[in-house]
This record gives structure tokens, C-alpha cells and sequence, in this order.
């Protein structure tokens, strides 16, 4: 079966609702960001800081290249994955593709008020409209890659409207 890949910008929503998704349709689940941190042993921000963002892109891309197409995986991607190394076509060549697509004022809410300061790209430390404006922009840098995804789902979903949408991809 199709492994499903989910992308979109942190706190979008991958792994809650992959998680779901995988236990609803008999898949694995798969958290690449805590793939990562595993492996290396080391946090995604202590990679960034320690080595640098290339070689963090470069973790991913093997990570990624990892997973064999048809595996009956969920796979949450995180949130910078489609916008290097080609990655983006080797997600649509080897499954299928479902941005979620959150409004990104809810992600900056959700971004700036998440616990710890975890994320490699977010500094915390500057004022709440300054980080907002970052992650805007980041999230309009990334936009052109999400949209390339088999499937678009704009704001608040549930595992069965998805599955609906999955349908088509999905053999019965």
C-alpha cells in the first residue's frame, strides 16, 4: 500500500492527525523529525546549532530516502522537507502527498505559545510580533512546495473527512 506523506509548517498538525490516520487505516506511523533526533541523538535544534542547517537538510534528505514507496506508512514530514533537495518529487514519486494547510496566524499562535524553544528556526527570545512576521514569512517562502501535494486541506480536519480525500489514491 501507498505510504502517505504529510507536510506542512510545524505545529500544523502531522503528527496528531498521522498519528490517527496510520491506527485508522492498519499503517505505521512515523515521525521523521523524531527519527532524526533518535538516530543522531541529538535534538533538531542542537543539530542546526552544532552543524549547521545544510547539514541538518542533508539528515533529512537520506532520512527520507529511507523510506521505501509502499510501505503502508504515515509519514509526518517536518516542516522544511518539500522545499529541498528535490524531496518534494521523491514524496509525490513514492506516495501520497497531503499538505495541511493551517491558517498561519493559528500556527503563529500555536508556535509562539508550544513549550521550550525546540525549533531550530523559531527564536523565542524576540518579541511575539517579531517571531509572528518570521514564521509568516516562512511560511510563504515554503508555500510554493506545499502546494505541489497531491492533496490540500485547508484549516481543521478529521481522520475520516481525510480518508475520504485519500479515496482516490488508496486501493480499496
Amino acid at each position: 500500500m501507498k505510504n502517505i506523506y504529510l507536510v506542512g509548517m510545524p505545529s500544523s498538525g502531522k503528527s496528531t492527525l498521522g498519528k490517527e490516520l496510520a491506527k485508522n487505516i492498519g499503517y505505521s506511523f512515523m515521525d521523521m523529525d523524531k527519527l532524526i533526533e533518535t538516530r543522531e541523538q541529538k535534538t533538531i535544534s542542537e543539530i542546526f546549532s552544532n552543524f549547521g542547517e545544510a547539514h541538518f537538510r542533508e539528515i533529512e534528505k537520506k532520512t527520507l530516502r529511507g523510506f521505501q514507496p509502499d510501505q503502508s506508512m504515515v509519514i509526518a514530514t517536518g516542516g522544511g522537507i518539500p522545499c529541498f533537495n528535490d524531496n518534494m518529487d521523491f514524496i509525490k514519486a513514492n506516495g501520497v502527498s497531503v499538505f495541511l494547510n493551517v491558517d498561519v496566524n493559528d500556527l503563529a499562535k500555536r508556535l509562539y505559545k508550544a513549550q521550550g524553544n525546540n525549533r531550530p528556526l523559531l527564536d523565542k527570545t524576540q518579541s511575539e510580533e517579531v517571531v509572528i512576521a518570521s514564521i509568516k514569512k516562512t511560511f510563504e517562502e515554503r508555500l510554493p512546495f506545499y502546494q505541489q501535494a497531491d492533496i490540500q486541506v485547508d484549516g481543521e480536519i478529521t481522520v475520516s473527512q481525510l480518508l475520504w480525500l485519500l479515496d482516490q489514491y488508496l486501493p480499496v
